[in-house]
């Protein structure tokens, strides 16, 4: 079987480091959209990651969601489908849970939130977010990194990858109004919940490989791939 299954931005990422080694599979593909519901969706992963878990004995890294050790998200369809998933990697025996916040690369996807947030305010279109919301951004390039020490050491637990502050959703805005020197035209909706996450683990490794994931992350990531230059 493919040591990488997926054809994402994870699954191109995770290549050029596991894609010639097959003690490990790299699990990249199913259901990313939080908003998803329709159960043919879910179903379509579960029978390829029990077909995937079946097939091999090698260790086998699911990314899951941060969202799902989130003590105050809302229930979803999503996010149960998340924790089925994750509970079948961990009792496979030979399995990694990685749970991921937003991650951000050059994908080319336009429905990314950073894209979104981006092309409304370099087209002018108005839009709406939630207040209280918070969301955690992560270079797809130091998910890499990390995660290739994580694999390495761990198996059968899972771990989220994330940097050390979550970001209420009107602050992200200013970050991208400064980055590309635009002016947002939006309205706040009292909605949302605070992002907490757990990540010690992958903090201590960031530290250790000489990561930065401190106070000002999430601009640095934004300039980098969606900065005038981009």
């Amino acid at each position: 079987m493919p040591v990488i299954i997926g054809s994402g931005l994870l699954a191109k990422s995770f290549a050029s480091r596991f894609q010639d080694d097959s003690s490990v599979v790299i699990f990249a593909s199913g259901v990313s959209n939080s908003l998803e519901s329709r159960p043919e969706a879910f179903e379509r992963e579960r029978e390829m990651l029990q077909g995937a878990l079946a097939a091999t004995d090698a260790k086998l890294v699911y990314f899951g969601s941060c969202a799902v050790g989130n003590v105050d998200e809302q229930p979803s369809p999503y996010l149960s489908h998340k924790r089925q998933m994750e509970e079948a990697v961990l009792k496979s025996g030979h399995g990694l849970v990685l749970r991921l916040p937003q991650v951000v690369g050059r994908s080319g996807n336009p429905n990314t939130l950073g894209s979104f947030i981006r092309d409304c305010l370099l087209t002018g279109r108005h839009f709406s977010i939630w207040r209280n919301a918070e969301r955690n951004l992560m270079d797809v390039e130091d998910i890499v990194k990390i995660a290739e020490v994580m694999i390495a050491r761990h198996e059968g637990a899972a771990f989220s990858i994330a940097s050390r502050h979550s970001i209420a959703m009107p602050q992200l805005v200013s970050i991208f109004e400064e980055v590309l020197g635009v002016k947002a035209d939006f309205s706040l909706v009292e909605k949302g919940t605070p992002m907490v996450i757990d990540s010690r683990e992958a903090e201590a490794v960031a530290d250790e490989i000489g990561i930065d994931l401190g106070a000002d992350y999430a601009r640095k990531v934004i300039r980098k791939y969606y900065g005038a230059a981009d």
